[in-house]
């Protein structure tokens, strides 16, 4: 079966994006795998589906899937790719855009065709509802490599952990970086796993970010994690309301100054192509 899509990224965040609204095709684990594979398919972090919406209200849905095969519940960079190609592609003339994604509904519009801004809705920190099972608080703790490491827990439709580093110095350090976030994300208290965020809060306005995905590892920058490590912080009061989230692929603009969080950053589209579809 042949497969029109388009490639796109958000700060360097790549994804696929298939319009499915026709076509209606359910697309398999190792379909997928074969999509994401950078050697034998496209190559991707995500491949986003745009299938049509069921719940009576929202314009689209929204379907996420990781690079491995496995489900996301919710993607920012993704959601800002997603909203733009909706709109270049002609599939809505609607300025307000309605997504349904698995776990919540977000909107989002184009400020200019450079800037897209994404609600992202009422970040949720109960333990319930992120799932982490463990008696609430507002930090928990990590016990590795004979050190205690505090993180707070929430879910931007997705599951976050965010761990506030001190020494801006352990952002470059992958080892180091990788050795907590597969601790956490193999961790049995997060049972659908985690995408584990490290920050540095530079000042006030400004915090550097690394986020190690759950299904991808390392990308250059993570919407979700941004908007989580953002919350996260704003929350402990240790950053102003609206602020800088600044990753190694670009930054985003953050404002959680109301009930809930806006996301503002590029999307861009790279290519369009048709690929024979093959999951072997």
């Amino acid at each position: 079966m042949k497969l029109d899509f388009s490639k796109m990224h958000g700060l360097g965040n790549d994804f696929v994006i298939i319009n499915n609204l026709q076509l209606q095709h359910n697309f398999t684990a190792s379909e997928i795998k074969f999509i994401g594979d950078r050697k034998f398919g496209i190559g991707c972090d995500q491949i986003l589906i745009i299938d049509p919406a069921d719940d009576g209200t929202s314009d689209f849905y929204y379907k996420i899937f990781n690079s491995d095969g496995s489900i996301a519940g919710q993607c920012g960079n993704g959601a800002r790719c997603f909203i733009r190609y909706v709109v270049d592609h002609g599939l809505t003339t609607k300025k307000q855009i309605k997504l349904q994604t698995t776990s919540r509904i977000i909107s989002g519009q184009l400020i200019t065709p450079e800037l897209i801004e994404v609600d992202m809705g009422v970040p949720e920190f109960r333990v319930g509802h992120i799932p982490l099972l463990l008696p609430q608080t507002g930090q928990y703790q990590l016990e590795i490599n004979h050190q205690t490491l505090k993180f707070s827990a929430l879910s931007m439709g997705n599951p976050h952990a965010v761990i506030n580093l001190l020494n801006p110095q352990l952002l470059e350090d992958d080892n180091y970086l990788q050795t907590i976030a597969q601790t956490l994300q193999q961790a049995s208290y997060f049972p659908e796993s985690v995408n584990v965020n490290f920050v540095y809060i530079v000042d006030n306005s400004l915090i550097k970010l690394r986020t190690y995905e759950r299904g991808c590892g390392f990308t250059l920058a993570c919407g979700s994690g941004a908007c989580a490590s953002a919350a996260a912080l704003i929350k402990q009061n240790l950053v102003h309301s609206t602020l800088t989230v600044q990753m190694d692929g670009g930054e985003l603009n953050i404002d959680w100054s109301r009930e809930n969080l806006l996301m503002r950053g590029a999307a861009v589209e790279v290519f369009n192509g048709t690929i024979e579809l093959c999951a072997n």
